[in-house]
């Protein structure tokens, strides 16, 4: 008798779950163009402009080729065919009719070039000396989980590399770092392990196992956790307010931020969607999101990159360090763009990335 109470428990368990999974992958969603003004490809770009982090005079660093340890096998015939490699690109978005420009790479004792695939990126400006210093998330090439930091040289288009941060056992599987000075950071491990059978059970099973880290120039510590998949973090303009994207939570979680840099969360917004990175406008405060619309066809997309996979960019207005206003200002059946993972606003001008596709630019003639 118990154990057929056990039995029948475990079963409706069970399919709660898988209808909640079926919500949550969008199977009942469809998605329509919507763009804010004229979009196109921008020139120049290799395959993947996953992340960027844009400079309060419009310059812009993105990540290209995305790719972590253990693929399935489709992905890394789709990079291998296209001969994709870790590159990081500078976009002017100030002169929007130039094409992006590939950031030349040192090599180091601790860093290869060869071996970069880059993800998460943050730029820090040292307001006293005019240096600027870029902190790169490197799922480096049969090696270890690493953070990068170059120092910037925009007359060469050059990164010198600087310093590799690895090694501690709070660095699993990072997917974004957002930088808080020249040698501290906050970092998101969005899972725990780099098998790929391994990947994909803690993200159906939506096991709240990502975690956000803190480095403070000395030690790693776990600030918090309890989050399923926790993916783009930033920094508000003032630095009080942490903003993590929760993607399998379709979430946005507002975390304040304490004067140890321990965080405490003060807000979860669901977004109906995966979101992938967050961008703060260096002006206004708002916040750009790129997300995956329809999570069966991402989770496709990480399977096969030609299939094609919607877009959709948010904006976020926030008062007082909670969201006050939600606004759809991009949306994409796949075929402009697939895959969108992150989207930035500069002078009503609008630059979107995607895990492994082209880079979009948009006019934005709407009202922000």
């Amino acid at each position: 008798m118990y154990v057929k109470i056990i039995v029948i428990s475990l079963l409706v368990l069970l399919f709660q779950h898988c209808v909640k999974i079926y919500f949550l992958m969008g199977f009942t969603k469809h998605v329509f163009n919507h763009y804010p003004g004229r979009c196109h490809q921008v020139e120049g770009m290799g395959f993947g402009s996953e992340n960027m982090h844009m400079l309060p005079n419009g310059m812009t660093f993105i990540t290209s080729g995305f790719r972590v340890n253990e693929n399935p096998s489709n992905y890394d015939k789709f990079y291998k065919q296209n001969n994709i490699k870790g590159r990081i690109y500078l976009f002017n978005m100030k002169n929007p009719r130039k094409v992006v420009q590939e950031m030349t790479l040192t090599s180091t004792e601790n860093f290869d070039k060869d071996r970069l695939q880059p993800h998460g990126i943050s730029a820090w400006e040292d307001k006293d000396t005019g240096a600027v210093y870029l902190f790169v998330v490197n799922h480096e090439k049969d090696g270890q989980e690493k953070i990068e930091k170059f120092q910037v040289s925009f007359e060469k288009l050059a990164l010198q590399h600087v310093k590799s941060y690895y090694g501690d056992p709070t660095l699993k599987q990072v997917n974004d770092v957002v930088a808080t000075s020249e040698d501290s950071f906050y970092y998101t491990n969005y899972l725990t392990t780099s098998s790929h059978l391994k990947r994909m059970f803690e993200t159906l099973a939506l096991m709240p196992w990502a975690d956000v880290g803190y480095f403070d120039g000395t030690a790693y510590r776990i600030v918090a956790d309890g989050i399923i998949m926790a993916n783009g973090v930033q920094l508000s303009r003032d630095g009080r307010f942490v903003y993590v994207a929760a993607s399998m939570g379709h979430e946005l979680r507002i975390y304040e931020r304490r004067n140890d840099n321990s965080i405490h969360l003060r807000e979860i917004y669901p977004l109906h969607a995966a979101p992938d990175n967050v961008i703060v406008d260096p002006v206004s405060g708002d916040l750009y999101i790129g997300l995956h619309p329809i999570g069966y066809q991402a989770m496709a997309y990480l399977d096969d990159p030609s299939v094609r996979s919607p877009s959709q960019v948010l904006q976020i207005k926030l008062k007082d360090g909670s969201v006050s206003s939600v606004t759809e200002l991009f949306t994409d059946d796949g075929n402009l763009i697939s895959a969108s993972t992150v989207a930035t606003v500069y002078n009503k001008k609008m630059l979107i990335g995607s895990i492994l596709d082209k880079l979009v630019y948009c006019d934005v003639d709407v009202p922000l």
